[in-house]
């Protein structure tokens, strides 16, 4: 592998936009998640070690993460006027007091917030409130940030309940908005609760009605079969290990049905597994606006996987959302998707060193330098 030149500059700021929370995490490095399972019931005390406390959601993970890798990023979401929007405000002015800048209050609902259970050698899992980012609109995002900004980004829309009401037509007009100003668009997605209004949209219409204008589409392999191929996706969950069980007929059904949908570029996020790239012809990748790629030859008609990288994991926390960090800035720095695509892995191997979203990731030049100096990569996609 050649090295990844860590010295190219990013060509446009981009924007962070969507669901943003407080994430509350219970410490639960010293307890296994086989043992937690058999022991968390009514009646029941686990003690655990301190809690920490976190930004959380797309905006969060993704935006700072990006911020983190060199990117000029501006973050729009809705917080409330509360003792949660303190804390988070008081964790992004930590990092950047700029950060605050684009912040929405809404003094009409609390602030979203999530309870994040992560037990030792188990996939997270959330209790979560999405409070005032129930409440985003297409207004929300300011039309001179986007005549300032090459990238857009928008996470979770599942959980953003005017997002999927009227068969996503706010997210559609979200879209066509952004589109409009000749920014590439990104958009990430999250598994919705199944016995809920997001869980039960037609999300197949949803998806059909907005992808011609996303770019770069960004799910994991549970989001985008819980929307395409529901009894498939129950099947597979029921298992214990979805990921396990998917092989590369099944990706590449779903990513030719998602290129027909109409975006440009599809990553689909594995987990432990890794990613898996699939872009379409040079023709359409030409529409993808200011963040297209200069060599459009390189990125036409692949069908990549990459593994991951080898960590000690003491949380999955946003590991996916910082993944997608890490391949956007290097989207934007117009690297080739080889680099682009070991970026990504490397963002979200360093997110899964610490229990939290944001404390285990490393400058632009730390990562590329990780990367560069044989870092272990996973032999099995």
């Amino acid at each position: 592998m050649h090295s990844i030149d860590k010295t190219k500059k990013p060509r446009y700021a981009a924007i962070a936009a969507g669901l943003v929370c407080l994430d509350i995490i219970p410490g639960m490095q010293n307890i296994e998640g086989s043992d937690f399972d058999r022991q968390f019931l009514p009646g029941k005390l686990i003690e655990t070690d301190e809690t920490l406390l976190s930004t959380g959601g797309s905006v969060s993970n993704t935006g700072l993460a990006m911020h983190r890798l060199g990117i000029d990023t501006k973050l729009i979401c809705r917080i409330g006027n509360d003792s949660f929007a303190e804390i988070l405000k008081d964790l992004y002015r930590k990092i950047d007091e700029r950060l605050l800048d684009s912040l929405i209050v809404d003094s009409d609902h609390m602030t979203g917030h999530a309870y994040v259970i992560n037990p030792r050698n188990q996939d997270r899992r959330f209790f979560h409130h999405p409070g005032s980012s129930d409440y985003f609109t297409a207004k929300d995002v300011d039309d001179a940030l986007l005549k300032s900004a090459g990238l857009f980004h928008f996470g979770y829309p599942p959980m953003i309940r005017t997002m999927i009401a009227d068969e996503g037509s706010e997210l559609l007009a979200l879209y066509q908005k952004v589109k409009n100003y000749g920014l590439t668009t990104s958009m990430d997605m999250c598994v919705p609760d199944p016995t809920r209004s997001s869980g039960q949209a037609p999300w197949n219409k949803i998806l059909q009605k907005t992808l011609p204008y996303v770019d770069l589409f960004l799910p994991s392999i549970e989001e985008i079969l819980f929307m395409l191929d529901r009894s498939l996706y129950e099947r597979l969950a029921s298992t214990g290990d979805l990921i396990k069980h998917v092989d590369d007929v099944l990706l590449r059904d779903l990513s030719q049905q998602l290129l027909e949908m109409g975006c440009k570029v599809i990553l689909i996020k594995m987990g432990y597994r890794g990613v898996f790239l699939r872009t379409s012809d040079t023709k359409r990748l030409s529409t993808m606006g200011a963040s297209c790629p200069s060599d459009l030859s390189s990125w036409e008609n692949l069908s990549v996987k990459q593994p991951c990288f080898e960590v000690e994991v003491k949380g999955t926390c946003g590991s996916g959302d910082t993944c997608i960090a890490g391949f956007l800035s290097a989207l934007l720095r117009d690297l080739s998707p080889e680099e682009t695509l070991k970026i990504a892995a490397g963002a979200g191997a360093c997110c899964c060193e610490q229990p939290d979203a944001f404390s285990g990731l490393l400058s632009w030049d730390k990562l590329c330098d990780r990367i560069n100096s044989n870092w272990k990569i996973k032999t099995e996609f």
